[in-house]
């Protein structure tokens, strides 16, 4: 645990590692380089086969847990490490997400203790110096870009770092049925509730990935079934849920790819879209038979074949 200074707020770090050695060390010493609170580290190890359990230890967190192949479910790592938290505030940081300066976590904080209704608070994501076009677009559209999203899902939390009241969790853990997001839902029940989540832009920490087409059906496939677990209403059809919806993003993002000055990357975008719509559209069918049928009680809905 870190040394207290006069004002610094106290958080507990619960991160999730799992073959990250390449970056651990980057997040690690960004995490030691931060003021304005002191911390505590619970660390959930994900049976990695690179060096990041070693990197881990020689850190000294304060307390890790070595799960077994296989047994990661993030709801409940969530969950757990929110359970063992001593503080009022709880920072859940990924072991890939390298905080870019010193005063993001004091200003996650900050946000949270503003507001005596804020459930939440998140910071934005940018991407790495080698991300492609397309993934910058992706994230420029989530955090850069955040207000033109549509409706609750500017709202949602995103985990990868960002930080939630112990009290609001208690009265609403994380859905331990979900293997996807998680986040969102406890996001949107948290505003159930009468809370607010804050998205914090000046906090920020890089954090990006690059997806293969099947990668990417399956995240947004998962996402959808996991949603679909608050839905009021069954999906629509191809045309109005696919199709039309296909249609109105390429246009929106083609404009958008404009606006950033890479216009020869719209030729390449129907590619990148269409795998996620579709994963998407099957994802909140498939999440609507499962949440709204005998088997509500059961965890989300497998991944179908793409």
């Amino acid at each position: 645990m870190t040394g207290a200074g006069d004002g610094d707020i106290p958080i507990t770090v619960v991160m999730r590692c799992y073959n990250d050695a390449p970056l651990l060390p980057r997040t690690l010493t960004a995490l030691r380089a931060q003021r304005g609170v002191t911390w505590s580290l619970i660390v959930f190890e994900s049976a990695s086969t690179d060096a990041s359990p070693s990197i881990i230890a020689d850190f000294g967190p304060d307390r890790i847990e070595h799960l077994q192949p296989g047994s990661y479910r993030s709801a409940r790592v969530m969950n757990r490490g929110a359970a063992w938290a001593t503080t009022e505030l709880i920072a859940y940081l990924n072991s890939d997400a390298v905080m870019e300066h010193d005063r993001v976590l004091r200003q996650l904080a900050d946000a949270i203790l503003a507001d005596e209704r804020c459930a939440g608070a998140f910071a934005a994501q940018t991407v790495r110096p080698d991300a492609s076009t397309l993934t910058r677009l992706d994230y420029d559209v989530a955090f850069a870009r955040r207000h033109e999203l549509a409706g609750d899902e500017a709202h949602w939390l995103s985990m990868v770092c960002s930080m939630i009241r112990a009290s609001a969790w208690r009265d609403e853990p994380f859905d331990e049925r979900l293997t996807y997001a998680e986040d969102a839902v406890w996001s949107a029940r948290q505003r159930a509730r009468g809370r607010h989540i804050r998205f914090v832009p000046e906090a920020r920490a890089e954090h990006s990935h690059e997806y293969t087409a099947a990668e990417r059906y399956r995240r947004d496939y998962g996402d959808k079934a996991a949603l679909a677990v608050l839905a009021t209403r069954s999906p629509r059809g191809a045309i109005g849920g696919l199709l039309w919806p296909f249609a109105k993003r390429c246009l929106r993002d083609s404009w958008r790819l404009c606006r950033m000055g890479c216009p020869s990357a719209v030729l390449r975008l129907p590619f990148h879209r269409w795998p996620q719509l579709k994963g998407a559209w099957h994802g909140a069918r498939d999440g609507w038979r499962h949440w709204h049928g005998a088997d509500a009680q059961k965890t989300q809905p497998f991944l179908r074949r793409a």
